[in-house]
């Protein structure tokens, strides 16, 4: 198959998983299979720091792990100033004094790490390791690059998917927590749901805490 059909066929695969972490996976399994890196991880934001969500082994998941302890390295630098960080060889890298020879003793020789984002915003990085210094064509690059454009584009979609469902499930609960209040002290709609907000803010618990309270017991909380 041409690399227009593979990245088509990923595009396809992507689009059919169902959730984040099964759409990061498929990202994993085509650097791995089909652009053949030894290894690679997708870490994405989650409230403002990265976090290795997947990755092909637990070497990898170490590795970008002693980044965030560091506070230092490629995947951090792609996500805060660059499109792309290319480390040619760990063992001549001399940008992060205490990163880069720790990943060299990991086994870990060449890494390419690309931000993922789209127009509004910076989901993370991916991050495509190999065992050797890296030696890159514009083919290569250029192939990189669009799988990181195929993951950033699948995991928006698939995050944005699942904030759906959550604020669907979320209106449900509010809804039948309303019914139940209406119910019990006899309040209209619009009574009940004040009610459930007030107790949310006064107690600083989500809605959805207090919703689930009252769906649960039948009374507010104490």
């Amino acid at each position: 198959m041409s690399q227009a059909g593979d990245f088509g066929e990923l595009a396809m695969n992507l689009h059919d998983q169902d959730g984040t972490l099964a759409t990061v996976e498929g990202v994993l399994q085509f650097a791995t299979e089909a652009l053949r890196y030894d290894h690679a991880s997708v870490m994405l934001m989650r409230r403002r720091r990265a976090e290795t969500v997947a990755a092909t082994d637990e070497l990898i998941t170490k590795a970008d792990q002693l980044q965030l302890d560091f506070r230092e390295g490629p995947s951090l630098l792609a996500i805060s100033d660059h499109h792309e960080v290319l480390v040619a060889d760990t063992t001549t890298e001399t940008r992060w004094p205490e990163w880069a020879p720790t990943a060299a003793e990991y086994g870990i020789r060449g890494v390419l790490a690309i931000r993922l984002y789209t127009e509004h915003s910076t989901s993370g990085v991916l991050n495509l390791v190999s065992a050797q210094p890296l030696d890159f064509s514009d083919i290569d690059r250029e192939s990189a690059r669009l799988l990181a454009l195929h993951a950033s584009i699948a995991i928006a979609s698939a995050r944005l998917q699942t904030s759906l469902i959550q604020a669907v499930d979320s209106r449900k609960v509010v809804g039948q927590a309303v019914g139940r209040l209406m119910e019990r002290y006899g309040l209209d709609a619009v009574q009940a749901f004040t009610v459930l907000r007030r107790y949310s803010q006064d107690r600083n618990q989500r809605l959805n805490t207090i919703a689930a309270h009252v769906i649960e017991t039948g009374i507010l909380p104490d």
